[in-house]
């Protein structure tokens, strides 16, 4: 009897045990950023810099992107010297000499937060502490961060790496959350990564282990921005008075990520984007306009990235789209002394979008086959960066979340602008 009373037990607990385990079950998620989105740390022991006063040897690993010290002049042009990429042979693009690099807190969530040490840049951490309120929501197991380096492409040896980090990241949170199906959450040009991440796996990969994907703000045909950088810098954000955005083009031309996001030529067509005094340059002319404007890897650079897709129509995952609109966004840029051009910052002709990336672009995501919902957002905290800090963007995603209802069907959506 005694045994028996015992055996009674045990089977009560498994069972309790069980439906404690079910009843705490919830839809993980992963977040992708987009470009300069994800915390970087190097350590570096260097045989040259380029002025008395910049460090050699960093003495271990520190922070890289964003180090906000690091970009106080005369210091940036000792940041740029570690940052930028070795791209004398664009096959093989790699850190330069001395330099390592390393992604910070990849599977958890510190890398994508904030961006620097001093929480001044905030990046996903309204969106984490969100969804953190949710029953059952933890940072690392159920709320986790996928950050990369941004300065790499899909199609890099650093890029191919993430890749393959993705995919056991995304089988082990299905794993921790009881088998669970997980829901991608991507911004900027985390989704053309994501877009290129879900091409490269089966289907049958996909139906097990991912519930939807939600896009925000995509720059799924790129982005006139990206043509500036090329020619005459970006300071990310930064006031120019602080940051001279030509030192700050040394590094954007070394990177491919860059020469990625420039505006498709199918999608944008024979729109001219750049205006000298010789003459004007579309999407069609990006070699000439390298060539033009002395960019010497330029016309190799856009010959790597050139038959990598930003976007796809079918890539076997329900998807839902947000982004931002009626934004003034950067689309043209007229150069008036020629003498100086690209050396003079030009004067920027604004279009519709999210002040980052261009509608056209933005509203690509209309085409996806599997889209359930598509939703735009305007006026305060529309921009590209700021859709993350939403409340009603939160909510929306917490609802997809808590709701379940990620379900698989043939009935798009409702559409339209998110009104709370």
């Amino acid at each position: 009897m005694e045994q028996m009373i015992l055996t009674l037990i045990a089977a009560l607990l498994v069972t309790s045990a069980a439906s404690i385990q079910e009843n705490s079950t919830v839809t993980p998620v992963i977040l992708i950023p987009g470009i300069c989105g994800s915390q970087i740390d190097g350590w570096y022991v260097k045989d040259s810099a380029p002025h008395y006063y910049c460090q050699k040897d960093s003495g271990g690993w520190t922070l890289l992107w964003l180090c906000i010290d690091c970009m106080i002049p005369p210091t940036i042009s000792c940041w740029i010297d570690t940052f930028k990429l070795d791209i004398s042979d664009v096959k093989n693009i790699k850190n330069r000499a001395g330099v390592q690099t390393k992604v910070n807190d990849f599977g958890y969530t510190d890398g994508i937060g904030y961006l620097d040490e001093h929480h001044f840049v905030v990046q996903f951490e309204k969106l984490i502490v969100g969804l953190e309120k949710l029953p059952g929501y933890q940072r690392g197991i159920s709320i986790r961060g996928a950050p990369y380096d941004f300065r790499y492409t899909p199609n890099t040896k650093v890029g191919q790496q993430y890749m393959i980090k993705l995919r056991y990241l995304i089988e082990e949170t299905y794993e921790l959350n009881g088998n669970t199906r997980v829901v991608l959450v991507a911004h900027s040009m985390g989704n053309p990564v994501t877009v290129r991440f879900l091409k490269s796996v089966t289907e049958e990969w996909k139906e097990k282990y991912i519930e939807g994907y939600v896009a925000l703000a995509g720059v799924f045909g790129g982005a006139a921005k990206a043509i500036r950088s090329l020619l005459s810098g970006e300071t990310e954000g930064m006031p120019q008075i602080i940051v001279d955005p030509l030192t700050m083009r040394e590094f954007e031309r070394t990177s491919p990520s860059v020469y990625w996001l420039l505006p498709n030529p199918q999608l944008f067509g024979d729109t001219p984007f750049v205006f000298s005094h010789d003459r004007n340059y579309s999407a069609h002319d990006y070699k000439a306009l390298f060539e033009d404007v002395d960019i010497p890897q330029g016309p190799e650079m856009y010959d790597f990235i050139k038959d990598l897709p930003q976007f796809d129509r079918e890539i076997g995952v329900d998807v839902y789209c947000i982004h931002g609109k009626d934004q003034e966004t950067p689309f043209q840029f007229q150069y008036g002394d020629n003498s100086k051009f690209p050396d003079n910052q030009p004067t920027t002709l604004s279009g519709d979008g999210d002040g980052t990336v261009n509608i056209q672009s933005l509203e690509l995501c209309k085409e996806f086959t599997t889209l359930r919902d598509y939703k735009t957002v305007t006026g305060f905290l529309a921009t590209h960066l700021e859709i993350l800090q939403r409340k009603d963007v939160i909510q929306y995603i917490a609802d997809l979340l808590t709701k379940k209802n990620l379900k698989k069907n043939n009935d798009i959506g409702r559409k339209g602008d998110l009104v709370f």
